[in-house]
């Protein structure tokens, strides 16, 4: 398959052409099931599934993730109605996958409904392949004592498109990762690539990313501002 490129279909399509271990790393933040379409993330996708069906979506997904992922998967999400269910069945279905569970906050923006708390932090789940029983990353980049499990980013690179996407998360995240695992010319894939986060940290971190992205609309968006930060940085 090509690399640093975008496709534009179900992740479950692309990671089934991938062979066994052959991306280094996976970081995506997958639909949260929102049960409504308040955000107006997808023209295509109402994000409003059954919680037996999200949780086989989901579980599908993370499965095959771990089948083409040599090292970590960094699996990004907010607990919410319509997927706190799931999302315990998925930990506890995955734990002897998991290697680590971490925190980001951020400013909590007000509840959708009433009487609930405004969430003020997001899950990163670390599936891994490389010795999940142990807390231990022996291809970490960063010394003993320095990196916290609850973290703050303070997402000082803006997204342009968020006003479009609704659900965009800050560049910050995956360059977080990015600089404190692995090396340079990893290959990082996000199966719910979006407006492209995830390639944009990929170029300033210099790896090679890979991307899946069902929205004919975001893919184009992606695409777009890649090639505006690639000319960017030939300039510079």
């Amino acid at each position: 398959m090509e690399i640093n490129k975008i496709y534009g279909e179900c992740c479950q399509k692309t990671m089934a052409r991938l062979p066994n271990r052959s991306i280094d790393y996976c970081i995506t933040s997958p639909p949260y099931n929102i049960s409504n379409n308040s955000l107006g993330k997808y023209k295509e996708y109402t994000d409003d599934m059954k919680e037996d069906e999200y949780y086989e979506n989901q579980k599908k997904v993370i499965k095959d993730m771990l089948r083409i992922t040599k090292n970590h998967i960094f699996y990004n999400i907010q607990m919410v109605s319509g997927n706190k269910c799931a999302l315990f069945r998925l930990i506890g279905h995955f734990y002897k996958n998991i290697k680590e569970v971490l925190i980001w906050k951020k400013y909590g923006q007000p509840a959708i409904s009433e009487k609930v708390f405004n969430s003020s932090f997001e899950y990163i789940i670390i599936f891994s392949n490389n010795n999940p029983n142990k807390r231990f990353f022996e291809d970490a980049n960063f010394e003993r004592g320095t990196q916290p499990n609850i973290f703050t980013v303070l997402n000082t690179h803006f997204n342009k498109y968020a006003n479009i996407h609704k659900a965009v998360f800050p560049l910050d995240l995956p360059r977080y990762f990015m600089m404190n695992f692995g090396k340079q010319n990893d290959l990082w894939y996000d199966p719910y690539f979006g407006t492209g986060t995830t390639g944009i940290g990929a170029l300033l971190e210099k790896k090679r990313y890979l991307g899946s992205e069902i929205s004919e609309q975001y893919k184009r968006l992606a695409e777009k501002r890649i090639k505006q930060h690639q000319a960017q940085l030939t300039i510079f």
